[in-house]
């Protein structure tokens, strides 16, 4: 098994919520550090932020060259008038 390299961290942390982690670590049979490197390894690798999976599926709907604020002003007037 491939083990990988593993560094110390310090962080300052609120003592309570330190306490919490330390409880929830516990009741879940894990460790405060597996936490954090759980949680770490779950932050998004990219700059952008993730989008939801009704955003992804209504992404390129809409025409590259739609100006949509004039699209959004003639369907206004169409409706009210």
């Amino acid at each position: 098994m491939l083990t990988k390299e593993k560094k110390k961290l310090t962080i300052r942390v609120d003592r309570r919520l330190i306490d919490q982690a330390k409880m929830y670590a516990a009741a879940h049979n894990t460790s405060v550090s597996q936490l954090v490197e759980s949680y770490f390894a779950n932050l998004p690798q990219k700059e952008n932020k993730e989008r939801s999976a009704l955003v992804q599926q209504l992404t390129g709907i809409l025409p590259a060259d739609l100006n949509v604020e004039e699209a959004y002003h003639d369907y206004l007037m169409e409706k009210y008038g």
